[in-house]
Protein backbone atom coordinates (compact mmCIF):
# COMPACT_ATOMS: atom_id res chain seq x y z
CA UNK A 1 0.00 0.00 0.00
CA UNK A 2 0.91 3.07 -0.22
CA UNK A 3 -0.45 6.96 1.55
CA UNK A 4 0.09 10.06 0.32
CA UNK A 5 3.16 10.89 1.45
CA UNK A 6 4.15 8.44 -1.40
CA UNK A 7 5.56 6.32 1.53
CA UNK A 8 4.76 2.44 0.83
CA UNK A 9 4.17 0.03 3.57
CA UNK A 10 2.63 -4.27 3.68
CA UNK A 11 0.71 -5.67 6.13
CA UNK A 12 1.30 -9.77 6.71
CA UNK A 13 -1.05 -12.16 8.37
CA UNK A 14 0.21 -15.96 8.27
CA UNK A 15 -3.74 -17.52 8.74
CA UNK A 16 -6.42 -15.97 6.61
CA UNK A 17 -9.64 -18.14 6.94
CA UNK A 18 -13.33 -17.15 5.89
CA UNK A 19 -16.62 -19.08 6.35
CA UNK A 20 -18.64 -20.78 4.09
CA UNK A 21 -22.01 -19.08 2.22
CA UNK A 22 -24.37 -19.97 4.73
CA UNK A 23 -22.72 -18.30 7.61
CA UNK A 24 -22.29 -15.31 5.38
CA UNK A 25 -18.41 -15.47 4.78
CA UNK A 26 -17.47 -14.66 8.08
CA UNK A 27 -13.65 -13.46 8.12
CA UNK A 28 -12.89 -16.12 10.91
CA UNK A 29 -8.80 -16.01 11.19
CA UNK A 30 -6.26 -13.68 10.49
CA UNK A 31 -3.51 -15.08 12.11
CA UNK A 32 -0.01 -13.87 13.55
CA UNK A 33 0.57 -10.35 12.22
CA UNK A 34 4.03 -8.96 10.57
CA UNK A 35 4.85 -5.76 8.20
CA UNK A 36 5.90 -2.36 8.10
CA UNK A 37 2.75 -0.24 8.78
CA UNK A 38 3.89 0.66 12.35
CA UNK A 39 7.08 2.18 10.91
CA UNK A 40 5.77 4.18 8.02
CA UNK A 41 6.51 7.57 7.27
CA UNK A 42 3.06 9.27 7.40
CA UNK A 43 4.85 12.80 5.09
CA UNK A 44 7.64 14.12 4.10
CA UNK A 45 9.15 17.86 4.48
CA UNK A 46 8.22 20.66 2.16
CA UNK A 47 9.75 19.97 -1.18
CA UNK A 48 10.02 16.09 -0.75
CA UNK A 49 8.77 12.93 -1.93
CA UNK A 50 8.86 9.42 -0.18
CA UNK A 51 10.73 6.94 -3.01
CA UNK A 52 13.78 5.14 -3.78
CA UNK A 53 17.36 6.47 -1.68
CA UNK A 54 19.46 7.77 -4.46
CA UNK A 55 22.55 9.98 -4.89
CA UNK A 56 20.80 13.25 -4.91
CA UNK A 57 21.80 16.85 -6.09
CA UNK A 58 22.81 19.00 -3.67
CA UNK A 59 23.38 22.92 -4.06
CA UNK A 60 27.25 22.23 -3.59
CA UNK A 61 27.40 19.65 -6.57
CA UNK A 62 24.13 20.20 -8.45
CA UNK A 63 25.14 17.19 -11.14
CA UNK A 64 26.43 15.46 -9.14
CA UNK A 65 30.36 15.40 -10.93
CA UNK A 66 32.00 14.63 -7.43
CA UNK A 67 30.51 11.25 -6.28
CA UNK A 68 27.41 10.30 -4.18
CA UNK A 69 27.03 11.85 -0.82
CA UNK A 70 23.67 9.96 -0.18
CA UNK A 71 23.87 7.04 2.81
CA UNK A 72 21.43 4.87 2.29
CA UNK A 73 19.67 2.79 5.11
CA UNK A 74 17.16 1.74 3.95
CA UNK A 75 15.89 1.04 0.55
CA UNK A 76 13.18 4.53 0.99
CA UNK A 77 13.47 7.47 2.29
CA UNK A 78 12.29 11.23 1.37
CA UNK A 79 14.36 12.49 -1.39
CA UNK A 80 13.85 15.60 -3.13
CA UNK A 81 11.01 16.47 -5.57
CA UNK A 82 12.38 16.88 -8.94
CA UNK A 83 13.89 20.56 -9.84
CA UNK A 84 14.65 21.06 -5.93
CA UNK A 85 18.72 20.46 -4.23
CA UNK A 86 19.67 19.38 -0.85
CA UNK A 87 20.75 22.23 1.06
CA UNK A 88 21.60 20.73 4.49
CA UNK A 89 18.20 18.60 5.64
CA UNK A 90 16.33 20.41 4.12
CA UNK A 91 15.01 20.55 -0.31
CA UNK A 92 15.23 23.94 -1.87
CA UNK A 93 14.79 25.67 -5.11
CA UNK A 94 18.03 26.37 -6.84
CA UNK A 95 17.54 30.15 -6.52
CA UNK A 96 18.29 29.73 -2.69
CA UNK A 97 21.03 28.04 -2.90
CA UNK A 98 24.32 30.26 -1.96
CA UNK A 99 25.63 29.85 -5.52
CA UNK A 100 22.74 30.57 -7.73
CA UNK A 101 23.55 33.04 -10.54
CA UNK A 102 20.47 34.00 -12.58
CA UNK A 103 20.38 32.23 -16.30
CA UNK A 104 23.15 29.95 -15.48
CA UNK A 105 22.28 28.21 -12.60
CA UNK A 106 24.09 27.22 -9.75
CA UNK A 107 27.83 27.45 -9.69
CA UNK A 108 29.62 24.04 -8.09
CA UNK A 109 31.64 24.87 -4.55
CA UNK A 110 34.83 25.39 -5.65
CA UNK A 111 34.54 25.49 -9.65
CA UNK A 112 34.28 28.39 -12.37
CA UNK A 113 31.50 28.46 -14.71
CA UNK A 114 30.97 31.08 -17.78
CA UNK A 115 27.80 31.95 -19.60
CA UNK A 116 26.89 30.83 -22.82
CA UNK A 117 28.13 33.61 -25.07
CA UNK A 118 31.67 33.65 -22.70
CA UNK A 119 31.56 37.14 -21.62
CA UNK A 120 31.07 36.20 -17.67
CA UNK A 121 32.97 33.92 -15.59
CA UNK A 122 31.59 33.04 -11.71
CA UNK A 123 33.35 31.37 -9.52
CA UNK A 124 31.98 29.91 -6.30
CA UNK A 125 34.04 29.55 -3.01
CA UNK A 126 33.11 29.21 0.52
CA UNK A 127 29.47 29.59 -0.46
CA UNK A 128 30.07 32.78 -2.29
CA UNK A 129 29.81 33.76 -5.53
CA UNK A 130 32.20 35.84 -7.64
CA UNK A 131 31.71 36.97 -10.93
CA UNK A 132 34.22 38.60 -13.80
CA UNK A 133 31.99 40.86 -16.41
CA UNK A 134 35.02 41.11 -18.00
CA UNK A 135 35.56 37.56 -19.45
CA UNK A 136 36.07 37.19 -22.97
CA UNK A 137 37.57 35.26 -25.45
CA UNK A 138 41.13 35.84 -27.46
CA UNK A 139 40.61 36.52 -31.27
CA UNK A 140 42.50 32.83 -31.69
CA UNK A 141 39.85 31.31 -29.29
CA UNK A 142 36.39 29.93 -29.38
CA UNK A 143 33.81 30.22 -27.16
CA UNK A 144 32.24 26.53 -27.31
CA UNK A 145 32.11 23.49 -24.22
CA UNK A 146 34.81 20.47 -23.98
CA UNK A 147 34.23 17.84 -21.93
CA UNK A 148 31.11 19.55 -20.75
CA UNK A 149 32.96 22.59 -19.37
CA UNK A 150 32.04 25.97 -21.70
CA UNK A 151 34.72 28.81 -21.67
CA UNK A 152 37.24 29.84 -24.08
CA UNK A 153 39.51 27.28 -25.91
CA UNK A 154 42.32 28.38 -28.38
CA UNK A 155 42.19 27.07 -31.93
CA UNK A 156 44.30 25.31 -33.50
CA UNK A 157 47.69 26.76 -34.43
CA UNK A 158 47.06 28.94 -30.99
CA UNK A 159 48.39 28.11 -27.22
CA UNK A 160 47.15 29.61 -23.89
CA UNK A 161 44.22 29.78 -21.32
CA UNK A 162 41.22 31.09 -23.94
CA UNK A 163 42.16 34.68 -22.88
CA UNK A 164 45.17 35.02 -24.32
CA UNK A 165 46.26 32.84 -27.27
CA UNK A 166 49.09 32.89 -29.17
CA UNK A 167 50.23 31.78 -32.11
CA UNK A 168 52.28 28.42 -31.88
CA UNK A 169 55.50 28.48 -33.53
CA UNK A 170 56.38 25.53 -35.60
CA UNK A 171 59.92 25.76 -35.78
CA UNK A 172 62.83 28.13 -33.92
CA UNK A 173 62.97 30.06 -37.56
CA UNK A 174 59.36 31.53 -36.63
CA UNK A 175 60.33 32.43 -33.42
CA UNK A 176 63.74 34.12 -35.10
CA UNK A 177 61.62 35.89 -37.61
CA UNK A 178 59.41 37.35 -34.63
CA UNK A 179 62.08 39.56 -33.79
CA UNK A 180 63.30 37.15 -30.57
CA UNK A 181 67.19 37.07 -30.90
CA UNK A 182 67.49 35.32 -27.95
CA UNK A 183 68.76 31.43 -27.86
CA UNK A 184 67.23 29.22 -25.20
CA UNK A 185 63.91 26.93 -25.08
CA UNK A 186 60.57 27.61 -26.71
CA UNK A 187 56.93 25.70 -27.51
CA UNK A 188 56.83 25.00 -30.98
CA UNK A 189 54.14 22.98 -32.68
CA UNK A 190 55.40 21.90 -36.39
CA UNK A 191 52.89 21.79 -39.41
CA UNK A 192 50.41 18.82 -38.79
CA UNK A 193 52.09 17.56 -36.08
CA UNK A 194 49.11 15.52 -33.98
CA UNK A 195 50.38 15.70 -30.58
CA UNK A 196 50.70 19.01 -28.00
CA UNK A 197 53.50 21.96 -28.79
CA UNK A 198 56.78 20.79 -26.90
CA UNK A 199 59.82 22.73 -25.68
CA UNK A 200 63.29 22.66 -28.03
CA UNK A 201 66.55 24.95 -28.00
CA UNK A 202 66.64 27.67 -29.82
CA UNK A 203 70.14 28.03 -31.60
CA UNK A 204 70.25 31.94 -33.08
CA UNK A 205 74.00 31.70 -34.13
CA UNK A 206 74.62 31.75 -37.55
CA UNK A 207 71.97 33.35 -38.74
CA UNK A 208 69.76 32.46 -36.24
CA UNK A 209 66.67 30.45 -36.08
CA UNK A 210 67.89 26.84 -35.67
CA UNK A 211 65.66 24.17 -34.23
CA UNK A 212 68.17 21.89 -31.94
CA UNK A 213 67.67 18.50 -32.73
CA UNK A 214 70.87 16.46 -31.08
CA UNK A 215 73.47 17.54 -28.17
CA UNK A 216 76.08 16.01 -26.35
CA UNK A 217 78.08 17.81 -23.92
CA UNK A 218 79.21 15.71 -21.16
CA UNK A 219 77.91 12.27 -21.43
CA UNK A 220 75.31 12.67 -18.48
CA UNK A 221 72.59 11.29 -20.47
CA UNK A 222 72.15 7.48 -21.85
CA UNK A 223 72.28 7.56 -25.49
CA UNK A 224 72.39 3.57 -25.40
CA UNK A 225 68.48 3.33 -25.89
CA UNK A 226 65.80 1.84 -27.50
CA UNK A 227 63.53 2.25 -30.61
CA UNK A 228 60.49 4.25 -28.83
CA UNK A 229 62.95 6.39 -26.85
CA UNK A 230 64.31 7.88 -30.23
CA UNK A 231 61.31 8.03 -31.73
CA UNK A 232 60.01 10.43 -28.88
CA UNK A 233 62.53 11.56 -28.00
CA UNK A 234 64.24 12.02 -24.75
CA UNK A 235 67.05 14.37 -22.70
CA UNK A 236 66.60 18.23 -21.83
CA UNK A 237 66.14 21.09 -24.44
CA UNK A 238 68.51 22.79 -22.87
CA UNK A 239 71.36 20.04 -21.80
CA UNK A 240 71.93 16.54 -23.64
CA UNK A 241 69.15 15.25 -25.50
CA UNK A 242 67.57 13.52 -28.61
CA UNK A 243 64.23 15.52 -30.12
CA UNK A 244 63.14 12.24 -31.30
CA UNK A 245 62.36 10.23 -35.03
CA UNK A 246 58.21 11.49 -35.18
CA UNK A 247 58.65 15.43 -34.84
CA UNK A 248 61.74 14.88 -36.81
CA UNK A 249 59.81 13.50 -39.50
CA UNK A 250 56.89 16.01 -39.41
CA UNK A 251 58.63 18.66 -39.28
CA UNK A 252 61.49 17.88 -42.31
CA UNK A 253 58.39 16.74 -44.63
CA UNK A 254 56.18 20.20 -44.47
CA UNK A 255 59.20 22.30 -45.01
CA UNK A 256 62.43 22.43 -47.10
CA UNK A 257 65.21 22.41 -44.54
CA UNK A 258 68.69 22.52 -44.19
CA UNK A 259 71.02 21.04 -42.21
CA UNK A 260 73.83 22.45 -39.60
CA UNK A 261 75.69 19.98 -36.91
CA UNK A 262 78.57 21.57 -34.84
CA UNK A 263 81.16 19.32 -33.18
CA UNK A 264 84.71 20.43 -31.04
CA UNK A 265 87.06 17.98 -30.29
CA UNK A 266 88.81 17.22 -27.12
CA UNK A 267 91.80 19.62 -27.79
CA UNK A 268 88.83 22.36 -28.33
CA UNK A 269 88.76 22.72 -32.27
CA UNK A 270 85.39 23.70 -33.56
CA UNK A 271 84.21 21.48 -36.68
CA UNK A 272 80.72 21.70 -38.72
CA UNK A 273 78.90 20.57 -41.26
CA UNK A 274 76.20 21.79 -43.67
CA UNK A 275 73.56 20.53 -45.80
CA UNK A 276 71.32 22.68 -48.11
CA UNK A 277 68.74 19.56 -47.83
CA UNK A 278 67.70 17.61 -45.13
CA UNK A 279 65.02 14.76 -44.56
CA UNK A 280 63.97 11.62 -42.86
CA UNK A 281 60.79 8.92 -43.61
CA UNK A 282 58.31 8.09 -41.39
CA UNK A 283 58.34 5.29 -38.78
CA UNK A 284 56.93 2.64 -41.40
CA UNK A 285 60.00 3.29 -43.86
CA UNK A 286 62.18 3.05 -40.81
CA UNK A 287 62.91 7.07 -40.55
CA UNK A 288 64.92 6.45 -43.51
CA UNK A 289 67.88 9.42 -44.26
CA UNK A 290 65.73 10.08 -47.79
CA UNK A 291 67.11 13.84 -48.16
CA UNK A 292 71.01 15.01 -47.91
CA UNK A 293 72.41 17.19 -50.40
CA UNK A 294 74.75 20.12 -50.36
CA UNK A 295 77.65 19.65 -48.14
CA UNK A 296 79.96 21.88 -46.99
CA UNK A 297 82.47 23.13 -43.86
CA UNK A 298 85.23 21.41 -42.16
CA UNK A 299 84.23 18.64 -40.65
CA UNK A 300 85.81 15.58 -42.76
CA UNK A 301 87.90 17.69 -45.59
CA UNK A 302 87.05 16.11 -48.86
CA UNK A 303 84.84 13.35 -47.02
CA UNK A 304 81.79 13.69 -46.22
CA UNK A 305 81.10 11.49 -43.04
CA UNK A 306 76.93 11.93 -43.72
CA UNK A 307 76.60 10.94 -47.35
CA UNK A 308 77.47 7.41 -47.10
CA UNK A 309 73.78 6.80 -44.67
CA UNK A 310 71.60 8.35 -47.45
CA UNK A 311 68.73 6.38 -47.69
CA UNK A 312 69.93 3.82 -44.92
CA UNK A 313 66.95 3.54 -41.85
CA UNK A 314 67.64 4.30 -38.57
CA UNK A 315 68.50 1.46 -36.46
CA UNK A 316 68.45 1.01 -32.77
CA UNK A 317 70.05 -1.94 -30.67
CA UNK A 318 66.20 -3.42 -30.55
CA UNK A 319 65.21 -2.45 -33.63
CA UNK A 320 67.87 -3.87 -36.09
CA UNK A 321 67.70 -2.04 -39.63
CA UNK A 322 71.02 -2.19 -40.82
CA UNK A 323 70.35 -4.76 -43.55
CA UNK A 324 73.56 -6.94 -42.48
CA UNK A 325 72.21 -10.18 -41.12
CA UNK A 326 75.80 -11.12 -39.40
CA UNK A 327 75.78 -8.26 -36.90
CA UNK A 328 73.27 -5.56 -35.43
CA UNK A 329 75.31 -2.44 -35.68
CA UNK A 330 73.72 -0.39 -32.78
CA UNK A 331 74.07 -3.22 -30.82
CA UNK A 332 78.17 -3.25 -31.90
CA UNK A 333 78.47 0.15 -31.96
CA UNK A 334 76.32 1.60 -28.83
CA UNK A 335 74.06 3.88 -30.44
CA UNK A 336 71.42 4.82 -32.96
CA UNK A 337 71.71 6.15 -36.34
CA UNK A 338 71.23 5.34 -39.82
CA UNK A 339 73.70 2.56 -39.80
CA UNK A 340 73.98 0.15 -43.04
CA UNK A 341 75.85 -2.70 -44.01
CA UNK A 342 79.64 -2.43 -43.78
CA UNK A 343 82.72 -4.29 -44.17
CA UNK A 344 85.01 -6.91 -42.35
CA UNK A 345 88.44 -6.83 -42.58
CA UNK A 346 91.50 -8.00 -41.15
CA UNK A 347 94.55 -5.93 -40.68
CA UNK A 348 96.96 -6.30 -38.18
CA UNK A 349 96.21 -2.72 -36.73
CA UNK A 350 92.40 -4.44 -35.48
CA UNK A 351 94.33 -5.14 -32.14
CA UNK A 352 94.93 -1.89 -31.38
CA UNK A 353 92.45 1.36 -31.11
CA UNK A 354 94.57 3.74 -32.86
CA UNK A 355 93.23 2.40 -36.52
CA UNK A 356 89.68 3.88 -36.56
CA UNK A 357 87.72 3.92 -33.43
CA UNK A 358 85.00 3.46 -35.48
CA UNK A 359 86.07 0.24 -36.22
CA UNK A 360 85.11 -2.62 -34.23
CA UNK A 361 86.76 -5.85 -33.08
CA UNK A 362 85.76 -9.33 -34.65
CA UNK A 363 88.90 -10.85 -33.04
CA UNK A 364 92.60 -11.15 -33.87
CA UNK A 365 93.46 -9.03 -36.90
CA UNK A 366 89.96 -8.58 -37.84
CA UNK A 367 87.69 -5.79 -37.62
CA UNK A 368 84.13 -4.64 -39.13
CA UNK A 369 82.18 -1.29 -39.44
CA UNK A 370 79.08 -0.36 -40.74
CA UNK A 371 79.11 3.58 -40.10
CA UNK A 372 81.41 6.66 -41.21
CA UNK A 373 79.67 9.10 -38.56
CA UNK A 374 77.47 8.11 -35.87
CA UNK A 375 77.00 10.95 -33.25
CA UNK A 376 74.77 8.90 -30.77
CA UNK A 377 77.58 6.61 -29.75
CA UNK A 378 79.23 6.30 -26.27
CA UNK A 379 80.65 9.15 -24.71
CA UNK A 380 84.31 9.02 -24.58
CA UNK A 381 83.99 5.21 -24.98
CA UNK A 382 86.86 3.26 -23.88
CA UNK A 383 85.64 -0.04 -25.81
CA UNK A 384 86.95 -0.22 -29.43
CA UNK A 385 84.01 0.86 -32.12
CA UNK A 386 81.43 2.42 -29.62
CA UNK A 387 82.61 5.70 -29.40
CA UNK A 388 81.38 8.85 -31.02
CA UNK A 389 82.64 9.05 -34.29
CA UNK A 390 82.68 11.48 -37.63
CA UNK A 391 85.16 10.29 -40.61
CA UNK A 392 88.61 12.42 -40.79
CA UNK A 393 88.13 14.10 -37.57
CA UNK A 394 91.97 14.40 -36.14
CA UNK A 395 92.38 11.59 -33.31
CA UNK A 396 91.51 8.23 -35.24
CA UNK A 397 87.74 9.95 -35.92
CA UNK A 398 86.42 9.37 -32.21
CA UNK A 399 88.00 12.78 -30.84
CA UNK A 400 84.76 14.48 -30.12
CA UNK A 401 83.75 16.48 -27.05
CA UNK A 402 81.03 18.36 -28.13
CA UNK A 403 78.04 17.67 -30.90
CA UNK A 404 74.69 19.82 -31.98
CA UNK A 405 72.66 18.63 -34.74
CA UNK A 406 70.47 20.87 -35.52
CA UNK A 407 68.04 22.01 -38.63
CA UNK A 408 66.19 25.56 -40.63
CA UNK A 409 64.13 26.15 -43.08
CA UNK A 410 65.83 27.16 -46.23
Amino acid sequence: MENSAGSSFYIQYNDFRISDDKSGYRLTDLGPYSGTADTVILSCPSNMIYGNCTCQATCEDPEVSTGCQTTCSDGEMCICREGFLKKGDQCVPPEECNCFIEGQGVVPSGQTQVNGDCTIRCQCQSDIVTCDNNYRCSPGATCEERGGVRQCYCNDGYTGDGQNCEVVATDCADIYNAGISDGGVYTIKPTDWPGSPFEVYCNMTDGGGWTVFQRRVNGSQDFYLGWDMYKDGFGSPSHELWLGNDKLYYMTNNKNYQLRIDMVDRDGSPYYATYGHFRISNENDGYKLVGLSGFSGTAGVGEDALAWHINRAFSTYDRDNDGWNAYNCAERQRGAWWFGQGNAYTNSNCRTHELYCNDWSLGGDTCGWCSYSDLNGDYHSSTRGTDIHWQSIPGYNCNIAYTEMKIKPV
